[in-house]
């Protein structure tokens, strides 16, 4: 009876914070204001204090100079900017392409039951464990061409070594070869996932009916599974609009490799224009955030015809 009674005491006292909390708005901000303070100090203002230094000229000496447009002024007329943003474009679509197709060929496969199949789900998730700036490093030495692993696998074969990051054109492949290989396990099992959730009496019916593999596929299972694809997409535009380590532990934007996030480096960084610099890195968040609205729509659509 003590036990009964102590536990309508403790629901009394719930339902009352509850009701309190519901009535008194004050409380409501004394319980989200943390959260609100870490994101004024690490997102706000940092993004809003980057907005005022594009609009300024300043090298790192003295204060800064208001100069209004003019960075953005010189980004647009600035050919090497649009020549890093078609880049960072252009890896991004490649990426997207392979890492989905190549993830939902391998997800599918993965779906089934086979022996060893735990094991070679431990091993496709473990580039993702790599630290993104140990894995370019790994990568420039095992493709270097002097003492590079792969070189010497070529090597054993009778072929001429490969200089896979000094060599025009095949330098940006590579990088995007290290970035497919890093990110393509994120694909895969969230893909693989989705598989798994979807319910399988309606694909046993069709196969019933005398429906082919791939027509089940491509009108059943493809389009329960847009929404998924849609997040990998939203998602993997975002790291790819910002890619930046397998730049900076093999060709340094050199080759012509240089993307967006490197160039912004460069130019903040190492030429310390901080102004034009920040010019860019707004650039990059105007494009991203556009990209990222019409993403999102498109991701609610989805999800409500499903």
């Amino acid at each position: 009876m003590k036990t009964i009674n102590k536990k309508m005491s403790e629901v009394k006292k719930t339902s009352w914070f509850n009701k309190k909390l519901n009535e008194d708005s004050s409380s409501k901000w004394i319980l989200v204001s943390p959260l609100l303070l870490i994101l004024v100090v690490f997102m706000l203002y940092p993004t809003f204090y980057s907005l005022y230094m594009s609009f300024t000229d300043y090298i790192m000496r003295g204060p800064p100079d208001f100069v209004g447009l003019d960075n953005y002024r010189f980004a647009l007329t600035d050919d090497v900017f649009w020549t890093a943003l078609w880049r960072t474009m252009y890896i991004t679509v490649v990426c997207l392409v392979i890492e989905i197709g190549l993830g939902m060929a391998i997800a599918i496969l993965l779906n089934r039951n086979f022996p060893g199949q735990d094991l070679i789900k431990g091993l496709c998730f473990i580039p993702l464990l790599i630290a993104p700036l140990s894995m370019s490093l790994m990568w420039n030495y095992m493709l270097h061409i002097q003492f590079g692993v792969v070189n010497d696998i070529i090597g054993f074969f009778g072929l001429d070594p490969v200089g896979w990051f000094s060599t025009l054109g095949l330098a940006f492949w590579s990088i995007i070869m290290i970035s497919v290989w890093q990110w393509l396990p994120f694909s895969i099992f969230v893909l693989l996932a989705g598989l798994k959730s979807l319910p399988k009496d309606q694909f046993e019916a069709a196969q019933v009916d005398g429906v082919s593999k791939w027509t089940i596929f491509f009108k059943l299972q493809l389009p329960m599974l847009t929404p998924l694809i849609i997040i990998i997409v939203l998602l993997r535009s975002m790291w790819l609009m910002r890619l930046f380590d397998p730049l900076y532990g093999t060709t340094r934007g050199g080759l012509d490799t240089e993307l967006l996030d490197w160039m912004i480096y460069r130019t903040t960084f190492v030429e310390f224009d901080i102004g034009l610099g920040t010019a860019y890195a707004m650039f990059a968040l105007y494009v991203t955030l556009i990209f990222c609205n019409l993403m999102y729509k498109r991701l609610i659509s989805a999800m409500e015809n499903n």
